[in-house]
């Protein structure tokens, strides 16, 4: 131990030990406790609305966000664009006004059962109350930049830890998301401590992840083999035209005008969540009731559709529903998040697949199918092969770790100059 402080490279390391823990306990504090309160606001909001009619509930509610937004028309959006730009642009400073405004216009939506996740919002958020505390801490200008990017990952990587309850995988998603190429140990390092922190943090105060699947371990047959291709290269082909739909549509809608904003955002929530009502009101809001749901009984995507409508059908459907309702939100300019709605999305796949092979009898094969399904979407469209296929991992059990890779790294190899994100970002 002496070794180690006698010599410069054993006293830098320590320091970068220190200053990592230091940023995991401040982003997992603020992440966990942001996400704790959040989430639990929105229940109280929802379970109180349950019983008026949820179109009109939530149109009044993306008129609130309208006029919320009008504050920091920049909190517009799903939020994820706004963290890489700050990453890559200013080093991780993000405006903690647009941040202020975010946790309110988001709340305003998402209370009111829009579509989208909390995933995006949140990490923008965190990420930049996290940098701003940070900022304030009085080092040489090189320790303090490099303090400051940390801490906006840090941030994200604590949100998704607390949502998802897979520490490792929002770690590396903070960090593969603004440059997949080129990943360091400085980032990775902190991101993944303070994923974890958020995680312990959460789950010690009671708090269950929205994502947290229990399936059985079960080895993958040969039989699987093909049909997890079939599941990669449909997840890159969705990926790319929900990519190409959503740049198209939010274009359409004018999102980046200042006019008619209020006119916008009802007129889309009100399209989005009556398509979601109609077909199966398991899909409102996050949606993440129905992901439970499926992971229990592919019969769940019948919804509205009765008992002999085909499985597979169904399933082919309520992605298509759930892609224009995201599209619909996100894409007039509104403060929801892109992650849960492609998990949905992905489950949904696998679900579609596994009723034309003939899986949906055997829950144990269905639930690979559906988790790649999952792990290819997230890595087609947000081009993050890796932290798809441990997110995967960490919430259906180490068994998904094979099928999510395939999935995931076939899907991303297909699609990997078309990013959901990068569409946002040039819309800036």
């Amino acid at each position: 131990m002496d070794l180690i402080f006698r010599s410069e490279a054993g006293r830098r390391s320590l320091r970068y030990l220190g200053s990592w823990l230091l940023l995991a306990l401040v982003a997992g504090i603020l992440g966990s406790g942001l996400t704790m309160a959040f989430t639990m606001g929105l229940s109280a909001v929802k379970q109180a609305t349950s019983t008026y009619p949820l179109p009109l509930i939530a149109v009044l509610g993306a008129i609130l966000a309208a006029a919320i937004s009008r504050l920091a028309p920049e909190s517009r959006g799903e939020g994820i664009p706004s963290y890489i730009r700050g990453i890559r642009e200013h080093g991780g400073r993000l405006p903690f006004r647009a941040g202020v405004v975010k946790v309110f216009s988001s709340f305003a939506t998402l209370g009111t059962w829009g579509s989208g996740g909390v995933v995006g919002p949140l990490g923008r958020v965190s990420a930049g109350f996290t940098s701003s505390l940070v900022s304030t801490i009085p080092l040489d200008d090189d320790e303090q930049r490099a303090l400051v990017r940390n801490a906006a990952i840090c941030g994200l990587a604590s949100v998704m830890a607390s949502v998802t309850g897979a520490p490792i995988g929002s770690g590396v998603f903070a960090v593969e998301i603004i440059q997949k190429r080129n990943m360091r140990y400085s980032d990775l390092f902190p991101a993944v401590l303070a994923a974890s922190v958020a995680s312990f943090l959460a789950r010690s105060f009671g708090f269950r992840p929205l994502y947290e699947l229990y399936t059985p371990s079960i080895q993958v047959q040969w039989e699987l083999l093909f049909p997890l291709l079939v599941v990669g290269l449909l997840a890159a082909l969705a990926s790319h035209l929900f990519e190409r739909f959503y740049l198209w549509l939010s274009k359409r809608m004018g999102r980046s005008k200042q006019k008619g904003v209020e006119i916008r955002f009802a007129s889309a929530t009100f399209v989005a969540v009556l398509l979601l009502w109609l077909v199966n009101p398991q899909m409102m809001g996050n949606g993440v009731g129905l992901v439970h749901s499926l992971a229990m009984d592919p019969a769940m995507t019948l919804g509205r559709f009765g008992p002999a409508f085909p499985i597979a059908f169904a399933a082919l459907v309520l992605i298509v529903v759930q892609a224009l309702a995201v599209a619909l939100t996100v894409g007039s300019g509104q403060s929801a998040g892109f992650f849960t709605p492609l998990a949905t999305m992905g489950m949904l796949l696998g679900t579609a697949v596994g009723a034309l092979f003939g899986f949906t009898g055997n829950l144990t094969d269905l639930h690979l199918l559906q988790g790649a399904g999952m792990a290819g979407v997230l890595a087609g469209s947000l081009n993050v092969p890796l932290a798809a296929a441990i997110l995967v991992s960490e919430v259906f059990g180490s068994h998904l770790g094979f099928p999510a890779a395939l999935a995931a790294i076939f899907s991303f190899q297909v699609n990997r100059h078309h990013t959901l994100y990068d569409a946002a970002l040039s819309e800036d």
